[in-house]
């Protein structure tokens, strides 16, 4: 009896002094922004943030870097070689992310992460000043197949998420619209305010500030936009037009299955907080809120969608 007695206090010693397992995170987390400092995805990810470090606890850091280049691959590809620890995070944001694997040679595909989520996602409409002849988009379809001319259309840059949007659009009408890329979403608006162009495709939030000097004629929205209550979907009109960008949440595939859920369940509950709705409509920042099953479904819906686009209506010379 007395040896059974010794062999238990041996084997609780033993168990008191082997260090419990790290809970997660214990050091700071790499978090990849594949744009500028200071742009959308980056005040995104800072708003948000915050609100995934409080739940995940235990101290928890996000380093966020930013890496732009070649429209995001840059950071993609610096995100996809990162170790699958959990430790690297990366906003892929789409379409770039599926359109970057089309056409050119990179080193990731949709299946080298897993996707925890998306928070911030912007959605694609079509814009005129209020003293245009075009006054609903059936107008502009009218004029479009009546013209019988290349039409202008204003837009921020040659294979960006506007750009895109429009193409398809070009496709379901059957007409040919001529792209003029003025640089960036801004300057996009801009010419349209200064007359350059009739009509652009921009983001809901780079026309949110001049909603009293832009009328937009249909959002590629699933559902109507509340900056713009009396602006119709694409769908309403009888176009079957989801576009914009979507900043998904992602780490290198294969991450512990605890750590991934972790990091999903957090970012789905900060996706809900009131505070941080409240800090997201302070700062304009425009929502598509999806769990880690939503978004990866979604992923490889925009991959197919964008693959078929490739083959009849490249956005680039092959």
């Amino acid at each position: 009896m007395r040896l059974k007695s010794s062999l238990a206090l041996l084997l609780l010693a033993s168990v008191a002094a082997t260090p419990a397992a790290a809970e997660y995170p214990e050091r700071p987390i790499a978090f990849i922004n594949p744009n500028s400092a200071g742009g959308g995805t980056d005040v995104g990810i800072r708003t948000w943030a915050p609100y995934v470090e409080k739940c995940l606890g235990n101290g928890a850091t996000f380093v966020v870097t930013a890496m732009p280049g070649a429209t995001g691959a840059v950071g993609m590809t610096e995100a996809a070689k990162a170790p699958n620890d959990g430790y690297t995070i990366a906003s892929l944001n789409m379409p770039q992310f599926v359109t970057n694997q089309i056409g050119k040679q990179m080193t990731f595909t949709v299946d080298t992460f897993d996707f925890l989520g998306n928070i911030v996602g912007v959605r694609s409409l079509i814009a005129v000043r209020p003293d245009s002849q075009f006054k609903t988009l059936a107008d502009f379809v009218k004029f479009a197949k009546e013209s019988g001319q290349p039409i202008n259309v204003g837009l921020g840059g040659l294979g960006a998420d506007d750009h895109l949007g429009g193409l398809r659009f070009e496709q379901m009408l059957g007409v040919d619209f001529n792209f003029i890329p003025f640089g960036s979403g801004a300057d996009s608006r801009n010419a349209l305010l200064g007359s350059q162009v009739e009509i652009a495709f921009m983001s809901n939030s780079e026309a949110a500030q001049f909603r009293d000097e832009i009328r937009p004629l249909a959002i590629a929205a699933d559902s109507r936009d509340p900056l713009y209550p009396d602006t119709q979907t694409f769908k309403e009109a009888g176009f079957d037009l989801i576009s914009g960008s979507d900043h998904i949440i992602g780490v290198p595939k294969g991450a512990p299955a605890e750590v991934e859920t972790k990091l999903a369940e957090c970012i789905a509950q900060a996706a809900k907080d009131p505070a941080f709705l409240a800090d997201a409509k302070k700062r304009s920042l425009s929502l598509n809120i999806m769990d880690a099953k939503q978004t990866d479904a979604f992923v490889r819906e925009q991959d197919k969608i964008f693959r078929d686009l490739w083959a009849t209506n490249p956005w680039i010379a092959k």
